[in-house]
């Protein structure tokens, strides 16, 4: 596959619904852009972490420290929002 097609993202989104009828849910985003590598690295993580690389640290996702990761990840960015949001709202 060609360099330029070897653009990478992973998307994460978290709903808070205080209840079943909530009118203002709250959504959070995070985004993790990378690229494909073509040859696995590191032993750290799991699935796509060997082949996800990560441009922020200049290497594959499984050869981050696990609170690296967490920072830097979809995941680790939806949560640090939904975090914030609801610190913010006082809830």
């Amino acid at each position: 596959m060609p360099e330029a097609q070897r653009t990478a993202r992973f998307h994460c989104v978290l709903v808070l619904m205080r209840h079943a009828a909530d009118p203002t849910p709250i959504v959070c985003h995070g985004k993790w852009e990378g690229r494909i590598l073509t040859e696995p690295s590191g032993d750290n993580g799991f699935g796509y972490d060997p082949i996800f690389f990560v441009p922020e640290d200049n290497c594959a996702s499984a050869d981050l420290e696990p609170a690296r990761k967490k920072q830097l990840s979809h995941r680790g960015k939806a949560l640090k929002e939904l975090f914030a949001t609801i610190q913010a709202q006082g809830l």
